[in-house]
């Protein structure tokens, strides 16, 4: 009877996995007429870009990720400091690509900042539209990834292994390299992985910031499915993105270890050169990131003013967008708290049975690989409820990020506890219910948090389905910044930081911080 109601459960993911993308994803691809070998070779060296700027990117996104790991999670940082380093550097992650677009243009435009203090040194650089200005996006989106996943991983490690390696003579890089590299691999080749496949089908960031020129596959995806409606062509790029992620996702799904989790902490002195890293990162990631939160207060040359509220106030928004206020504020709730609790029932099924050494992950993080354009076309054709598409597509592109944390959590579980519950009689049901769930309950809302912000922060997938009055906040600003009615969005984009500020000191202050 157990070995039946484990299988019952085991198969929610994937029938879930199945029946919300791969079904929909198939009909559409049916009334697509099948596949073109032709437009594989036409896109040939898109294909090659894409791969190639991907793993540059990723690559980069390691190289600043992974100190920022070590200091939020081996050094005794300032409890207050490191909490709003977490709060800043996750914030990126979550942003519309339009959004980040506004601080880019703030900070490296023909106006920006960075652009007239590298004028007074007589250095006239072009920044925007290059594959540098690609490079930096994806950096700046990406790497809180290596942040989260991996800074929670070094925090987790066994303090009294670090110790009892120092008292056998060992120096900080045998450590390291001997014991600490071979522990956090498994957490590295994830956050790599995610970064990959997030820059892999990225759409905006290179759209906005590289330009046409510098097209990828994404980019051809949408050139064939919107303007030149070649939807075969278009179809072709899709699965082939799919299966080259997929594969290297399978090839990536290693086996982890299920650790014990020791709450004794090896804490190392901060680093000097962490004060450097705060200012590079600071430069590179947080300057963007302030002057787009305060875009409401800044005109167009980043002076302060206020005319912009004047222009929010005054401007008839159901004219311009064809919803309310009260509609975009009801229906972002709605979308994101919907998709956000299917995404966490899913991973939190499937987080189980991945830290119990099953096959699922890779199955799981199928969605990652397929832009929010791509799964949102999968519904265009299916005959239900507008508002229920995009539920179940945003519970998609939000299904990756909250099983990673969730799985994390299970992994911190110790198996004495379940098994022990389960010697007691305790079934599947009442023990995740019971047990896991109260040991869960930081993950589970780490990762409603991030469902959430990314949910309210989805774009192009949201367009491609939505219909007024069912808009949502990041599709309102994408709209008004197409319409060139700048002053509103900017507006919008600081109300928007000021709730996902919020919500992320909200989450960071429920947690309780060892010294």
């Amino acid at each position: 009877m157990r070995k039946v109601e484990s299988k019952i459960y085991e198969l929610i993911p994937i029938f879930y996995i199945i029946f919300a993308l791969i079904i929909p994803f198939s009909f559409n691809l049916y009334f697509s007429n099948g596949l073109s070998l032709q437009a594989l070779i036409d896109n040939l060296s898109k294909i090659k870009f894409t791969i190639y700027q991907a793993f540059l990117s990723s690559l980069l996104t390691m190289l600043l990720g992974l100190p920022g790991a070590y200091l939020v999670g081996r050094t005794k940082i300032n409890p207050v400091i490191k909490r709003i380093f977490k709060v800043m550097s996750s914030i990126p992650f979550v942003l519309p690509g339009i959004t980040m677009a506004i601080g880019f243009f703030l900070t490296f435009g023909k106006s920006g900042i960075y652009t007239r203090l590298l004028r007074l040194f007589g250095l006239d650089l072009q920044i925007l539209y290059t594959f540098s200005a690609i490079l930096l996006g994806h950096v700046f989106y990406n790497f809180p990834l290596f942040i989260r996943i991996v800074g929670d991983a070094w925090e987790n490690i066994d303090g009294y292994i670090i110790e009892a390696a120092k008292i056998d003579g060992a120096g900080k890089w045998e450590i390291f390299k001997k014991i600490e590299l071979h522990l956090l691999m498994p957490s590295i080749l994830r956050a790599f992985f995610l970064t990959y496949i997030y820059t892999f089908t990225s759409f905006s960031v290179v759209l906005i910031l590289g330009g046409i020129k510098y097209s990828t596959i994404e980019v051809a995806i949408y050139m064939y499915s919107r303007i030149t409606f070649d939807f075969k062509a278009a179809s072709t790029l899709m699965v082939f993105q799919l299966l080259f992620i997929s594969i290297i996702g399978y090839v990536l799904s290693i086996k982890r270890e299920t650790y014990e989790k020791n709450y004794h902490k090896h804490l190392e002195r901060f680093p000097k050169w962490g004060y450097v890293f705060f200012v590079v990162s600071t430069l590179l990631i947080f300057v963007p990131l302030i002057y787009s939160a305060l875009s409401g207060f800044l005109d167009y040359y980043g002076r302060f003013s206020l005319k912009n509220f004047e222009f929010f106030k005054n401007e008839n928004l159901e004219y311009l967008v064809g919803a309310t206020v009260k509609d975009i504020i009801f229906y972002t709730i709605l979308i994101s708290t919907s998709a956000s609790v299917i995404s966490l029932v899913i991973s939190t099924i499937a987080g189980y049975y991945s830290s119990r050494g099953k096959k699922i992950t890779y199955l799981i993080l199928i969605p990652a690989a397929m832009s929010s354009v791509t799964i949102a076309f999968s519904y265009v054709l299916i005959n239900i409820p507008t508002l229920l598409k995009i539920i179940l597509t945003h519970s998609l592109i939000t299904l990756p990020i909250s099983f990673g944390i969730i799985e994390s959590g299970w992994r911190s579980i110790p198996n004495s506890i379940i098994d022990a519950a389960r010697v007691d009689g305790a079934g599947r049901f009442k023990t995740i219910v019971k047990i896991a769930i109260p040991l869960l309950k930081g993950f589970l809302f780490t990762a409603f948090i991030y469902s959430f912000t990314i949910s309210v922060g989805e774009t192009s997938g949201t367009l491609t389905l939505a219909e007024p009055p069912i808009m949502t906040f990041s599709a309102v600003v994408f709209r008004l910044m197409s319409s060139r009615n700048t002053e509103i969005a900017m507006v919008l984009n600081t109300f928007y930081f000021i709730f996902v500020v919020s919500l992320f000191l909200i989450n960071e202050a429920t947690k309780k911080e060892e010294f």
